[in-house]
C-alpha cells in the first residue's frame, strides 16, 4: 500500500492535508466529477451543489467515514460553502461536520497534462487540530481519490474500508499520542 497523501504543520499552528494525482481522464471530465451531483454520487455521496461562489456544497455521505461519525444506518453530513471558483480548474468550499472538528477547507485544483491531468487536494485545518485526528481525513481522502477515476467514467464505487489507509497514516505521522 502506498501512502501518497502528506499532512504539514503551518506557520500558524494549522495543518494541511494534501494529495495530488496524475488522473488518465480529460480535465474537463474530472471537473465534472468534482461539481456535478449525479457524478459526486458514484463515489463520494448525495451531495447539493449551487456551483458558484457563495454557493451551498452539502455532502450526504452514503455511510459512516469515521468512528466520529454517526452510527451505522445515520447519516454524516457535510455543510460547506464555495470560496473559490475557476471552472474548469479550481474550486475550494468550507467544510464542516457534526464531528466536533472545526470548520477547515478543501480546495481541488485540475492541471492539464499532455495526457489527462494532474489533481491535486488540499485540506486546510485551523490550529488546534490534533494530528490523531487528521490522520483519518488522509486515510478518507486517499480512499476517494482512489474512487475518482471510475466514477469519472461513470461507476458507482462503494466507499472502500479505510481503517488500513488511516493506521498507515498513523504510524507515518507518529500520530497514537499527538
Amino acid at each position: 500500500m502506498m501512502l501518497d497523501g502528506s499532512l504539514e504543520r503551518t506557520a500558524d499552528g494549522g495543518h494541511i492535508v494534501s494529495f495530488e494525482r496524475v488522473m488518465d481522464r480529460p480535465p474537463e471530465r474530472i471537473w465534472s466529477t468534482l461539481t456535478e451531483p449525479a457524478r459526486l454520487a458514484k463515489w463520494l455521496g448525495d451531495v447539493e451543489v449551487d456551483l458558484r461562489v457563495g454557493g451551498a456544497f452539502v455532502i450526504r455521505f452514503h455511510q459512516p467515514q469515521r468512528p466520529a461519525d454517526p452510527a451505522p444506518g445515520e447519516t454524516a453530513v457535510m455543510t460547506g460553502q464555495i470560496t473559490v471558483l475557476e471552472p474548469p480548474r479550481l474550486i475550494e468550499y468550507t467544510w464542516l461536520e457534526g464531528s466536533g472538528m472545526p470548520s477547515s477547507l478543501v480546495r481541488w485544483e485540475i492541471v492539464p497534462l499532455e495526457s489527462g491531468c494532474r489533481l491535486k487536494l488540499t485540506h486546510r485545518f485551523p490550529p488546534g487540530c490534533a494530528v490523531k485526528d487528521l490522520t483519518s481525513f488522509l486515510g478518507g481522502w486517499h480512499a476517494f481519490l482512489d474512487a475518482i477515476p471510475s466514477a469519472a467514467e461513470g461507476v458507482f464505487v462503494p466507499y472502500a474500508d479505510e481503517t488500513e489507509l488511516a493506521a498507515g497514516y498513523r504510524r507515518r505521522y507518529g500520530a497514537d499520542n499527538k
